[in-house]
């Protein structure tokens, strides 16, 4: 396994825009919360700060679909290094806003134009090595799949870091601290990648072909997914707020950062063991036995009252989050055309990052009116929603999962969601 990821990263350029990508890639999981702790800690409400962090995540949902598109117009080098600017200066300008006691609301449309700046650098730096790799040897090479498996297992160790940073800096050092933070280094990280030109896709600024576009979502199956991708992000963003308000509440506010972190690091390793896994049913079937167990397993929330309860559920619902994003994933890449592959998955990310949003306000509200334990509710609702939703469209998803050769099926072209990544590819076929 460990010689793979040295070939990989002997690929000319590989190890540069890869880690370079790291960098950029570190305020994913720091802005947010960022945003969260700060409001919530100016305001005193978690309502208000779910809003605001919600308002952040849904414009950069609808912005990444849009700035994805001019990336593929125009360049990675003309367009991410404005957008990195602009979304410091709106996160710089939210600060202080916020700071002065302006207005709730213009501090929101900041919030709202940083967002709608976020540039994607996952699918950026996941495009650098389709376009390296496919020109040294094909799409279907071995390596693709390595280096996508290398790419997600490093946001993986961004989402088990980033909370204790995060946490670490607005209680040790300053409310505003982590969003800072996330500026200074999403802007390193995004102007090293964009200075390094050789390995730059080539922008495909006109059509090749005169036959009308049918957007990705239109294809069967592809608006079930999306739905999907918003029920578990709905599960990110209200477990955020469920456990800042809960180790909040218990006198322990540096625990969350710790808590978030043991989440993401629990996903990471099952989503190691499950993306090594060849298993012979259908990938719909396998998502609603997942969704199940995640649906049983997030039940236990509502039942714990000590920090010791609520870590070993973590360890528990974590280990089958990743799964259910490799599965959603997996059949995202069955129900479009390769030539629809980044339109498709952008749906599927941006729909993750949508749920979130929600499940961050909504969380937020039910908290201040019935406090931390009722938090955690609404994250098991969106799970028991995703599994009802996984239930019922089974025979649709089925019929609709179609091979768009030439590449295989075990191939994972990207597992990039907002805001918590899946490690490796999906080893099955379907069935």
């Amino acid at each position: 396994m460990f010689r793979s990821y040295r070939e990989v990263l002997r690929v000319p350029g590989g190890l540069a825009f890869s880690a370079s990508g790291l960098v950029a890639r570190l305020p994913m999981a720091l802005v947010g919360l960022g945003i969260l702790l700060f409001t919530s800690g100016v305001t005193g409400s978690y309502g208000l700060a779910g809003v605001m962090s919600a308002t952040f995540f849904l414009s950069a949902a609808i912005g990444m679909i849009v700035s994805s598109r001019l990336v593929d117009r125009l360049g990675q080098h003309k367009v991410l290094g404005w957008l990195i600017t602009g979304e410091s200066l709106g996160l710089v300008l939210f600060i202080i806003t916020m700071e002065l006691g302006w207005p709730f609301v213009v501090s929101a449309i900041l919030a709202a134009f940083a967002g709608a700046c976020s540039p994607a650098i996952g699918p950026a730096v996941r495009a650098r090595w389709t376009y390296v790799i496919s020109n040294m040897e094909s799409k279907s090479s071995p390596k693709l799949r390595t280096a996508f498996a290398l790419e997600s297992i490093s946001e993986e160790i961004i989402f088990t870091i980033g909370p204790l940073i995060t946490a670490w800096l607005a209680i040790s050092v300053a409310l505003p601290a982590p969003i800072i933070f996330a500026i200074v280094v999403g802007m390193t990280g995004t102007f090293i990648l964009i200075r390094l030109r050789g390995t730059e896709p080539t922008p495909s600024p006109v059509r090749q072909t005169r036959e009308p576009h049918i957007f990705a979502f239109r294809h069967p199956g592809v608006f079930l997914m999306v739905v999907s991708a918003i029920a578990t992000g709905a599960i990110f963003g209200s477990f955020e707020v469920a456990i800042v308000a809960f180790t909040t509440e218990l006198g322990a506010p540096e625990l969350s950062g710790l808590l978030l972190a043991a989440w993401a690091l629990t996903s990471m390793f099952g989503g190691l063991w499950f993306g090594s896994r060849h298993f012979r049913a259908p990938l719909s079937r396998q998502l609603v036995i997942i969704t199940a167990a995640l649906t049983l397993a997030l039940l236990l929330t509502l039942f714990v009252h000590s920090l010791l309860a609520l870590s070993l559920v973590i360890m528990i619902s974590g280990a089958l989050v990743a799964p259910v994003l490799i599965t959603i994933f997996s059949l995202a890449e069955r129900l479009v055309p390769n030539a629809q592959l980044t339109e498709g998955l952008t749906y599927i990310n941006s729909g993750l990052t949508v749920g979130f949003a929600l499940g961050v306000a909504v969380a937020g509200y039910v908290i201040d009116l019935s406090g931390a334990g009722l938090g955690f509710a609404v994250g098991v609702g969106a799970t028991g929603a995703g599994f009802l939703i996984s239930l019922f469209g089974q025979k649709r998803l089925r019929s609709a999962v179609k091979d768009y050769g030439p590449i295989p099926p075990t191939a994972a072209l990207n597992t990039d969601p907002i805001p918590g990544p899946a490690p490796g590819g999906f080893a099955a076929e379907e069935g």
